[in-house]
C-alpha cells in the first residue's frame, strides 16, 4: 500500500475511534464537524488544474496522461470557453452541465449524461458554434487506477487566447485548486501573457508544476527548458533548483505505448511526471488533508475535556461550592442567550447587510469604473489595431471586482462572527489555581455549510445557481464530492455569472473586427459599444443579485454556527452542573475513587492528542525533501 494510502487510512480510523471514545462528550456540532472532516479525509479528493496559453498542448498532455487519445478534445476553436473534470468513477461516464438561459434567469441550469465519444459536440466550435448550447462545463469519471486516490484532473481553456472569456474562465477556477500543472511549449518562448497568468496563479495556489510540451519538435530541449525554469522561479520567487520542471512529448509516448517501446516512453519524458502528479503532489494535497484534520481534533479535545478537567480541578482543590455557584449562573446566562435567538438573530441579518453595503456600493463602482475606462478606450486607436488586449483588460477587470467583491465581503462576515461569538460567550472566572476553561472555547466562528438548504444549494449539488460560468469556482468541488466550506463556493457564484457573460462579449467585439476591413472605424467602435456596453451591465446586475443570494448564504451559516456555538455553551454548564453535583455527594472514598477515574479519562483525551501529533510528523515526512532526514518518533 501506497504511503499516502496507509496514512490516510490510519487517520480515518484513527477519527472512527476518536467518534466512539467522544460520543458522550461531543456537542452535535462538534460531532458535525468531526463527521466532515472523516469524510473529507476518507474522500481524498484533490484538484490539480491544468492551465497555461492556449495551443500549447495541454489537451494532448493530458490524453497521453491517461492514455485515451481524443479523451480530452484537441484543436478547439477559440471561441469556446469550457472547463473539463475527469476523476474516479467505477464506469466511464460523462455529464455537460448547462448555464442558465439569459432570457429566463430565474430557471435552474439543468445537465445531461452523455457517452464519451459525444463530449466533442459541446465543446467544439465545429459542433457548438459561438456556444449556442450555453454549456458551462463537462464532467468526466473513469475507472483510471492513478484517479481512484482522490486526483481530480481540471482542464481549462487556454489563456491568451482570441477569447478573453478563456482566460477569465481559468482565473474564476483558481481559487478551488489544490495544485496547478503550468503548461508552456518548447517550440515558444513563454510570453508575456503567461508570465503575468502565472504569477496571479501562485496568489492563490503556490503548489506548482510545470510541464514543458512538445519536446520532440525541437532539436535540444535542455536549452529552452532551461530558460523556462529560470523564468518561472524568478515569477514564483524560488530558486530553480526548487522549482518542479517536466519536458515531455505527448507524441513519443502515444508512439512508445502504440509500439510496446519502453526507451521511447522514457525519453518520452512522462513516466517523471506521472511521479511528480501521482507522488509529490499527491502527497502534499493528501498531507494537507491529515493535517487539517487533526488541527480539528484537537479542538475538539480541547472543548471535550474542558467540563471534566473542571470536575478534577474542583476535587483536587475541594472548592466545589464556590465553582458550583459560579458555573450555575453561568449556566442561567447560557440558557438565557439560547432563549433569545431570534433577537441575536434579526439582529446578526441588520449588521450583516449593514457590513455588506460598502462592499456592494463599492462593486458597483467598480462596475461604472469599468464601463467608464472602456468608452474611454473607444476612442483610442487600440479600439482597431488591438481590439483583444482591449477585450481581455476589461475581462480581467470584471473577474478582479468580484474577486474584490467577494474577499471584503467574507472578511466582513468573519470580523461579525468574532463580535458575535464573543457577545454570546459565558466566560467563568475560576478559583485561584484552577487554569482550565469550564466551556467550549470561543475561538473563531466560521461560516460552515449550513444544515439547512440555501439558495447555494442547489449550485453545489446539482450545477444551478443563477450564474452562467459558475460552474468554474464553486461546480468542480460538488462534482468531485468534497466537502468545500460555503466560503468557496460563492466565488464562483459572482465571477461566474460576469465571466459568462464574456463570451456573448466576444462575439461581439469578434464580428466587429472581421468586418473591420469594410468598415470606417467609427462604424466598428460603434459596433462594439454597442455589444460590450450592454453586457457589462448585465454582468453587473448578475452579480449584483449574486451578491444578495451570497450575503443571506452568510447570515444563515453565521446563525447557525453561533447557535451551534450558544447550544453547546448551555450544554456544556449543564453537565458540569451534574457532575458538580453528583462529586458534592460523593464521599472522601468516592470522591478519590472519581478523581482516578477522570484522570483516567483525562489520560485517554491526552493519548488520542499524541496519536495525532504522530500523524501529523508523518505528514510532514510524506512532503519533506528526500535529502532531509526523517523525523523518529
Amino acid at each position: 500500500m501506497h504511503t499516502l494510502d496507509r496514512l490516510r487510512q490510519d487517520t480515518v480510523s484513527l477519527l472512527d475511534h476518536v467518534q466512539v471514545v467522544l460520543a458522550d462528550d461531543l456537542s452535535q456540532s462538534a460531532a458535525r464537524m468531526l463527521t466532515a472532516e472523516r469524510e473529507r479525509v476518507a474522500a481524498g479528493r484533490y484538484h490539480v488544474v491544468v492551465c497555461g496559453e492556449f495551443r500549447q498542448g495541454k489537451s494532448s498532455l493530458l490524453n497521453a496522461l491517461v492514455e485515451r487519445v481524443g479523451l480530452f478534445p484537441v484543436d478547439l476553436d477559440v471561441t469556446t470557453a469550457t472547463v473539463t473534470a475527469l476523476h474516479w468513477a467505477e464506469a466511464e461516464q460523462a455529464v455537460v452541465y448547462f448555464a442558465e438561459d439569459p432570457d429566463d434567469p430565474s430557471a435552474a441550469p439543468t445537465s445531461r449524461p452523455v457517452r464519451l465519444e459525444e463530449i466533442t459536440e459541446f465543446v467544439t466550435e465545429q459542433a457548438n458554434p459561438d456556444n449556442t448550447r450555453r454549456v458551462s462545463l463537462v464532467e468526466i469519471g473513469l475507472p483510471l487506477e492513478p484517479l481512484r486516490s482522490g486526483l481530480v484532473l481540471v482542464d481549462t481553456p487556454g489563456i491568451g487566447s482570441l477569447n478573453p472569456a478563456h482566460t477569465a474562465a481559468t482565473r474564476a477556477f483558481l481559487p478551488q485548486a489544490d495544485a496547478l500543472v503550468f503548461v508552456s511549449s518548447a517550440v515558444e518562448p513563454l510570453g508575456t501573457p503567461e508570465l503575468e497568468f502565472l504569477t496571479h496563479a501562485l496568489t492563490q495556489c503556490p503548489t506548482v508544476l510545470v510541464a514543458i510540451t512538445c519536446t520532440d519538435k525541437v532539436v535540444e530541449p535542455q536549452p529552452v527548458v532551461a530558460a523556462a525554469r529560470a523564468r518561472i522561479a524568478a515569477v514564483a520567487g524560488v530558486p530553480e533548483e526548487e522549482l518542479r520542471v517536466a519536458a515531455v512529448s505527448a507524441y513519443r509516448k502515444n508512439a512508445a505505448l502504440a509500439d510496446d517501446d519502453p526507451d521511447l516512453l522514457a525519453e518520452s519524458g512522462f513516466p517523471a511526471l506521472e511521479r511528480e502528479l501521482w507522488g509529490a503532489l499527491a502527497a502534499t494535497c493528501g498531507a494537507r488533508q491529515v493535517v487539517r484534520a487533526a488541527d480539528a481534533v484537537t479542538t475538539l479535545l480541547d472543548d471535550a475535556i474542558a467540563p471534566l478537567a473542571t470536575e478534577l480541578t474542583a476535587l483536587v482543590d475541594d472548592t466545589l461550592d464556590e465553582l458550583g455557584t459560579q458555573i450555575e449562573k453561568a449556566r442561567a446566562e447560557a440558557d438565557r442567550l439560547r432563549a433569545e435567538t431570534q433577537g441575536w438573530r434579526r439582529g446578526l441579518r441588520g449588521d450583516m447587510e449593514m457590513a455588506a453595503r460598502d462592499v456592494r456600493d463599492q462593486l458597483g463602482v467598480d462596475f461604472d469604473q469599468i464601463a467608464e475606462q472602456f468608452r474611454r478606450s473607444l476612442g483610442t486607436d487600440e479600439a482597431v489595431s488591438d481590439p483583444n488586449a482591449l477585450a481581455r483588460r476589461i475581462s480581467h477587470q470584471i473577474v478582479d471586482a468580484g474577486q474584490r467583491a467577494q474577499r471584503e465581503l467574507r472578511m466582513a462576515a468573519e470580523h461579525l462572527a468574532s463580535r458575535y461569538a464573543q457577545r454570546l460567550s459565558v466566560v467563568v472566572d475560576l478559583p485561584q489555581g484552577a487554569d482550565l476553561v469550564t466551556a467550549p472555547r470561543v475561538g473563531d466562528v466560521h461560516p460552515t455549510r449550513s444544515s439547512q438548504p440555501t439558495r447555494f444549494a442547489t449550485f453545489r449539488t446539482g450545477w444551478s445557481g443563477s450564474m452562467a460560468y459558475g460552474g468554474a469556482g464553486a461546480a468542480i468541488g460538488a462534482v468531485a464530492g468534497s466537502v468545500i466550506p460555503i466560503v468557496g463556493t460563492l466565488l464562483g457564484g459572482i465571477v461566474g455569472g460576469m465571466v459568462g457573460q464574456i463570451t456573448g462579449w466576444f462575439a461581439g467585439r469578434q464580428e466587429a473586427q472581421l468586418q473591420a476591413e469594410h468598415r470606417r472605424r467609427h462604424e466598428q467602435v460603434a459596433a462594439l459599444r454597442d455589444r460590450v456596453i450592454p453586457m457589462i451591465e448585465s454582468s453587473r446586475r448578475r452579480a449584483e443579485r449574486q451578491f444578495t443570494y451570497q450575503v443571506n448564504d452568510y447570515v444563515d451559516a453565521l446563525a447557525q454556527a453561533l447557535e451551534d456555538h450558544v447550544a453547546a455553551q448551555s450544554e456544556s454548564y449543564a453537565a458540569t452542573e451534574r457532575r458538580l453535583a453528583a462529586a458534592r455527594a460523593r464521599d472522601e472514598l468516592q470522591r478519590a475513587e472519581r478523581i482516578a477515574e477522570l484522570n483516567a479519562r483525562v489520560a485517554v483525551f491526552a493519548g488520542l492528542q499524541e496519536q495525532f501529533d504522530r500523524l501529523r510528523d508523518r505528514a510532514d515526512d510524506l512532503t519533506r525533501p528526500t535529502d532531509e532526514p526523517e523525523r523518529r518518533p
